[in-house]
């Protein structure tokens, strides 16, 4: 069984490194499946969501040890059904979790069992949501979801920032170029208007043999791309290593994208100047 915890590492490490700190124990309420997890660098905090506890942890950015979370947002009003994945926009103060056919947004300093401030709900919305990503630079929303039709895939959807109840995606970009066989994470880069996304590719699922030259991570830029186009840049294929790829993210300032690899038990660091 996995061990609960949420480890820190140098930028630099490689190989067998040491975890720097870990967060870890009883006090946490961290359980043993958490598949996201985000850093707000203007509040200084680590928001993660707990299926098991139909909630959402927040703890300090410098927490180390067996430490209680900061706030915790759990309860029935919240309207939380085993929440998997969240984002967080620290520029307007909101956390955003998917929920199926819905994505519900918390005030980021929300406490207990209280009701989101607005729900992205409806068929007009198309979602399935599974991912998403807020640019606070463009005012807006990226979510990753099921295709438009049935085994179609994966799709991406653009929406205002602030779109509530029904309404209809800005753009989609979805379909056989775009090679969105599935979805596992994504990750905006406002200023250049990018969107990473890891797709671990078909034949990965558990049981299932993994696949290197079906599974990247795809950069689309959201501002102009739509429809079935393929990604911009790819990371990916036997030269790529990624075999099951799940977290992405990037350190702009090196100009780097870092991968998480669930086949590979890894995180790997690639330089790719071009993007930034």
């Amino acid at each position: 069984m996995a061990h609960p915890q949420i480890a820190a590492f140098a930028r630099l490490a490689e190989g067998n490194a040491k975890a720097t700190r870990k967060i870890e124990g009883q006090k946490t309420l961290l359980g043993r499946t958490m598949h996201a997890i985000h850093y707000d660098a203007i509040h200084d905090e680590i928001v993660v969501p707990q299926p098991f506890a139909q909630a959402i942890l927040t703890f300090r950015g410098d927490t180390d040890g067996e430490v209680a979370p900061l706030r915790i947002i759990a309860g029935l009003r919240t309207g939380l059904v085993n929440p998997d994945k969240l984002t967080i926009d620290p520029v307007n103060n909101e956390i955003l979790v998917p929920q199926g056919d819905s994505v519900l947004v918390f005030s980021r300093e929300a406490q207990g069992n209280v009701e989101p401030i607005r729900v992205l709900q409806g068929p007009d919305t198309q979602l399935g949501a599974s991912e998403l990503a807020v640019d606070p630079v463009h005012n807006l929303l990226i979510v990753a979801g099921r295709g438009e039709t049935e085994g179609e895939g994966s799709a991406l959807r653009i929406f205002n920032r602030t779109a509530e109840g029904n309404v209809k995606p800005r753009t989609v970009i979805s379909g056989p170029k775009t090679g969105l066989n599935r979805t596992s994470r994504i990750n905006v880069y406002p200023p250049r208007g990018v969107v990473f996304v890891s797709v671990p590719g078909p034949g990965t699922g558990p049981g299932e043999r993994s696949s290197s030259d079906a599974s990247f991570v795809g950069v689309w830029n959201y501002l102009q791309d739509q429809g079935d186009v393929p990604p911009r840049w790819k990371i990916g294929g036997p030269q790529g290593m990624l075999r099951q790829p799940r977290g992405v993210t990037y350190d702009a300032k090196n100009k780097t994208v870092i991968v998480s690899d669930k086949h590979l038990n890894a995180v790997m660091t690639y330089y790719f100047p071009e993007i930034f």
